[in-house]
């Protein structure tokens, strides 16, 4: 037998048991294996793909705001007369979200504060701003007036002179002017004039707030790729809030952005500034979006003040009113704030019995994301939130005198975010990966095991022709 040949025989013995060793590896280890490629696939680091995308959203996401026009605001002492209210709209608006005053931290965390971008865009608006007049609440003597309730007898009485002479119960204006350019409002100018009083002089919904950045929220999310990854630690230094009782007031969650790699089918938590609270999303059911499986988790319950969730009863504030509307007044700066879903969908009727005009739709205003499961990564997500404002009899103010109690629907906003092609085809590898991996173990032990019996003919001859045998190996002759 010649050195070519023994060599021969000895690579390929050694290269069939690398192969099937290495296929034994992959295939006792693959669970390990995906779950190092998608650590790193997922890295969040300053130059990581990842970073760059939640830092800020490019492109703009894609805003549409509604507004409720008050048909009827002159009947509103009359008790046989419902107040009715047609919605408005929609406006679209792109929204850019930044993280700005970026601080990295030794123990995995990374502080930060919001700015935040609104540009109105009328090309694509099926309706226009500057076009449309709405009639609503006057919001500014209501939270005056809300805020002044508990004060003295002549406290009160000089506030409710100067709210009578000056201001009005509702306004008339553009849809611009209520929601971007502002309007000037009577008892603002009084206060802006006023020395130490930082109050501006218009009003509007995102009026002075384009482009600012808010100093009272400071973020911290962890950033290792665990099954903490995306969580938010603390908001303003803190891991709770003063806003309600016990646990209510826990600040945790994902920051909304990121959500643990191996999510369960169970519920999610996401904290936010916006509801002044954490939020627990429940799991609805499996879905399948371009041939990515991903769970899909629904907000319904969130603004139950423990009707349904018992757990959910310290959110209540003074007064524990029915499920359906959370009220944000004491981190609204004690303004008559509330919250609920567009038309108040999911409410109790405690809501929507005393007004006209409300039409909730499950399928145009719920709250829901769906979420690829091993990586967290949002899929799709429609997030409706409307914001209300509280209508009362306050004693003292002859503004509100005779007032019926109503929750007053001012606005909501419906945001839908749907999963692109380039991303669902990266989704579709990590959850192919497992399969992959599976498949090239098999490929290789089965190389390895073709190789290794290769070596074993070459070795022991018993795979050659009999004629070729016989010429390498002559009978002796006696």
């Amino acid at each position: 037998m010649t050195k070519r040949k023994q060599c021969t025989q000895l690579c390929l013995l050694i290269g069939g048991i690398t192969f099937i060793s290495f296929g034994l590896l992959i295939f006792v280890y693959i669970e390990y294996i995906y779950e190092l490629l998608l650590n790193q696939a997922l890295k969040f680091t300053p130059d990581s793909e990842a970073f760059k995308a939640w830092k800020i959203n490019e492109p703009p996401l894609d805003l549409n705001l509604y507004l409720f026009n008050w048909t009827n605001p002159d009947d509103i002492t009359d008790p046989t007369v419902k107040p009715h209210f047609e919605e408005v709209g929609p406006y679209s608006v792109k929204e850019v979200k930044e993280k700005t005053n970026l601080t990295w931290h030794d123990n995995s965390t990374i502080s930060y504060r919001f700015r935040k971008f609104y540009y109105y865009d009328p090309k694509s608006s099926p309706r226009k701003m500057e076009d449309d007049n709405i009639t609503t609440i006057n919001t500014v003597p209501l939270t005056i007036g809300f805020k002044a309730k508990n004060f003295s007898f002549f406290l009160k009485r000089l506030i409710s002179m100067s709210l009578s002479s000056i201001s009005k119960l509702y306004v008339r204006k553009t849809a611009k002017e209520i929601l971007f350019d502002g309007y000037e409002e009577g008892i603002l100018s009084v206060l802006s004039s006023l020395p130490l009083v930082d109050v501006q002089n218009k009003f509007g919904i995102f009026y002075g707030r384009n482009g600012t950045i808010d100093n009272n929220s400071i973020m911290s999310m962890y950033t290792k790729n665990d099954e903490n990854f995306g969580q938010q630690l603390t908001w303003n230094y803190k891991n709770h809030t003063d806003f309600y009782r016990g646990h209510c007031n826990d600040v945790r969650g994902s920051a909304g952005e990121f959500y643990p790699l191996n999510i369960k089918k169970t519920k999610i938590v996401l904290y936010s500034a916006e509801l002044c609270k954490y939020a627990e999303l429940e799991f609805v059911r499996e879905e399948e979006i371009k041939g990515v499986l991903g769970y899909r988790f629904t907000a319904d319950n969130i603004f139950d003040n423990g009707t349904l969730r018992p757990e959910n009863r310290c959110f209540c504030g003074d007064e524990c009113i029915p499920s359906g509307v959370l009220d944000i007044s004491v981190c609204r700066q004690n303004s008559p704030t509330y919250l609920s879903f567009p038309h108040f969908h999911a409410a109790d009727s405690y809501y929507t019995d005393p007004i006209d005009g409300m039409r909730p739709n499950k399928s145009k205003h719920e709250f829901y994301m769906v979420i690829e499961p091993n990586s967290g990564i949002i899929m799709e997500l429609s997030a409706n939130m409307q914001l209300n404002m509280l209508l009362q009899p306050i004693q003292g103010l002859s503004l509100y005198r005779n007032m019926p109690k109503i929750y007053m629907p001012i606005f909501y906003f419906s945001q839908t975010v749907e999963l692109n092609d380039d991303l669902a085809i990266k989704l579709r590898v990590i959850q192919g990966l497992p399969d992959y991996l599976r498949y090239s173990s098999f490929f290789l032990i089965v190389i390895g095991i073709f190789l290794t019996i290769w070596a074993a003919c070459l070795m022991f001859n018993f795979c050659l022709p009999s004629d070729i045998i016989k010429k390498d190996f002559p009978e002796e002759i006696p």
